[in-house]
């Protein structure tokens, strides 16, 4: 029976991006309570390893899939509440590597790993829930899984995670930064073009409101975006939507010199002024 070669844990502890204008809080995110014992420092690698376990644990290949040989990078997106619980929780399957002609089919193929995956994030242990400006809140997170048979093959089909990458995408200015420092470089950028085009929504009625907004940017192998998955209310994601088009052609990630396609994952707070 084959075995799973890797999966991969991308969770949003790094700055969220918040709209024009906005003065930027630090939050207290929702931690296992085990990482509790740990200095505040270490909070992060204790979430990401403890998370790293659960899906160790957790984690079982769909059956089906298996005989199909199918493979997919799976996002999960949920929110973990006031209360330390996991709610909301839905997924996307991006199939890796293979076409269907018949929609249905597709959908069938997806739901496989999306149900695994869900499944994973279900059994999720109590949390110690997050908080911002000393009130607690419930805070969404986004985490992809990689369902990979092994293979002979090469990683031509293959998308990677902006973790898993040697070289990110690159814009025009960060061509000459040193290899250490492109992914520095890569995220900087991403960030000052969405603080530069972001507003928010002037429809919105409720200009208290504020929402976090979750992005995944799937760049080809040329450089181009090939697909966008976001994850929030209509209104904010019609105005991500908007941005993220405005993102021009980049240099493509690589991985030993061969263009890959790679996702990229990012959150980004709305937040009006008249709060």
């Amino acid at each position: 029976m084959f075995r799973i070669l890797t999966f991969i844990i991308l969770l949003f502890y790094s700055a969220v991006i918040f709209s024009q204008d906005i003065e930027e809080s630090e939050p207290n995110f929702p931690v296992f309570p085990i990482c509790k014992l740990v200095p505040a420092s270490l909070q992060n690698k204790c979430f990401n390893e403890s998370m790293d376990e659960h899906i160790k644990k957790y984690f079982k290949y769909p059956d089906l899939a298996m005989d199909l040989q199918l493979q997919s990078v799976v996002n999960v997106f949920f929110e973990i509440n006031q209360d330390g619980l996991v709610e909301n929780v839905t997924a996307k399957s991006n199939l890796v590597g293979v076409k269907f002609n018949n929609q249905e089919s597709l959908n069938t193929a997806k739901l496989l790993f999306e149900n695994s995956a869900k499944e994973i994030i279900l059994n999720l242990p109590k949390m110690i829930p997050g908080s911002l400006n000393d009130s607690i809140y419930s805070f969404p997170f986004q985490i992809p899984i990689t369902y990979r048979l092994p293979s002979k093959a090469d990683d031509f089909n293959k998308i990677f995670s902006f973790e898993d990458v040697e070289i990110p995408p690159l814009f025009s200015n960060c061509s000459e930064s040193i290899e250490k420092d492109k992914k520095i470089c890569f995220k900087e950028q991403m960030d000052k073009h969405v603080e530069k085009y972001l507003k928010y929504p002037k429809k919105v009625k409720n200009k208290k409101s504020e929402s976090v907004i979750f992005v995944e940017i799937i760049f080809e192998k040329d450089g181009k975006i090939y697909d966008v998955s976001i994850l929030g209310p209509n209104i904010f994601r019609k105005e991500v939507e908007r941005i993220i088009k405005k993102i021009p052609t980049l240099k493509p990630a690589l991985n030993n010199n061969i263009p890959v396609a790679v996702s990229y994952n990012m959150p980004i707070l709305f937040k009006s002024n008249e709060f």
